[in-house]
């Protein structure tokens, strides 16, 4: 078993980085925790548009229901460079969270990677 994750650490975002700095269409990348915040999995969604790719809610319920999973931290990238979230990606995110907590899966943070850069909407203070 190994420890809790914490999004703010270096390990954390650099793995972000190398996972999502370079691509060219946004994707969402979606890591399943037990209660405790010990890793269980993650999933990656690709396909999506330059600008915009929807958080797929249906696939990310079925598969933490899957993994019996009560934690989730979702990332995703801009192409465009900028790691500051959008409006969309506030609203977007506030609808996840609104959806998936009543069915007791917390979600722990939502970070955007640019690049080299990482920006939690937790740190942010966003939610």
């Amino acid at each position: 078993m190994g420890a809790p994750l914490q999004t703010e650490a270096f390990a954390f975002r650099q793995y972000l980085v190398n996972r999502l700095g370079s691509r060219r269409e946004e994707c969402v990348l979606v890591f399943f925790f037990n209660g405790e915040g010990v890793y269980i999995a993650e999933d990656i969604y690709a396909g999506g548009k330059r600008t915009e790719c929807l958080i797929p809610l249906r696939r990310t319920v079925r598969r933490a229901f899957d993994l019996d999973a009560r934690r989730i931290v979702l990332a995703h990238n801009h192409p465009s460079g900028t790691a500051r979230p959008s409006s969309d990606d506030i609203v977007a995110t506030a609808r996840f969270r609104q959806i998936v907590e009543p069915l007791e899966i917390r979600l722990d943070d939502h970070c955007i990677v640019a690049g080299n850069a990482v920006a939690s909407m937790k740190a942010m203070g966003i939610f």
